[in-house]
């Protein structure tokens, strides 16, 4: 495949209950690193749906990052203020140089 520029910056998020004054949980998407991720980014394919009297747009998504082991698909991916879904993670054969990461999405808000 050869060397793949990594000139994108993304932010890898988790789902986390965090306790509010007086015990309440609140759902948060918070990172899992410090800073931003460099990264390859690659648009797969889009397509236009309607829904709520609205259309919505959904995108695919390549994100291929440096190797890591603490991503899981219950993670989301933000990149340009838009919100992705991981769907699939790809190790590139257990080698530990790059993770090719399928995304779908591109919602303005991150799910609840």
């Amino acid at each position: 495949m050869g060397k793949l520029l990594k000139d994108k910056k993304i932010e890898i998020l988790e789902g986390r209950n965090v306790a509010e004054p007086g015990g309440m949980p609140r759902f948060e998407w918070v990172p899992i690193h410090e800073g931003k991720l460099w990264a390859y980014v690659r648009q797969l394919s889009a397509r236009e749906y309607y829904a709520a009297m609205a259309v919505q747009a959904e995108e695919e998504m390549l994100f291929i990052i440096n190797w890591r082991d603490d991503i899981t698909t219950d993670m989301i991916i933000k990149y340009k203020n838009r919100y992705y879904n991981i769907t699939r993670i790809d190790t590139f054969e257990g080698y530990k140089s790059d993770i090719k990461i399928y995304a779908t999405g591109g919602d303005e808000e991150p799910p609840r």
